[in-house]
């Protein structure tokens, strides 16, 4: 074979011991109540840097699409429950929920906190 394949070998595809995926290790945030999230439920948003650095901080909320990467950006990037209750809505979170793509450290913690989000999926699946 080439000189590539006759030093690998199958330890080098693997992590470090005790190395830890980063989902693992990150602190997310969750909220105290599905009540306070008063959040904006539509028209055009535009998160501060500190949540989307993207580039695409605007979030048109009319177009599913962008509603749910909103969703998902504030949920994974926020640093205090202040944010939480600034950008997302109670409701508009619950019928989200199943549709949405998250971290599964993050999803757990949030459906911990409230299992009626778990039962969401339960009943969408």
């Amino acid at each position: 074979m080439g000189e590539f394949s006759e030093h690998m070998d199958s330890d080098t595809a693997r992590p470090p011991v005790g190395y830890r995926p980063y989902g693992d290790r990150k602190a997310y945030v969750v909220a105290d109540s599905l009540a306070a999230l008063a959040g904006p439920t539509r028209g055009v948003v535009t998160l501060p840097p500190h949540l989307d650095w993207s580039g695409r901080a605007d979030y048109d909320l009319s177009r599913p699409a962008r509603l749910a990467g909103m969703y998902k950006v504030v949920l994974s990037e926020a640093g205090k429950v202040k944010d939480l209750c600034d950008w997302l809505d109670g409701d508009l979170l619950v019928r989200l929920w199943p549709t949405l793509w998250l971290p599964p450290q993050l999803r757990r913690l949030w459906e911990e906190r409230f299992p009626e989000l778990a039962e969401t999926r339960r009943i969408a699946a």
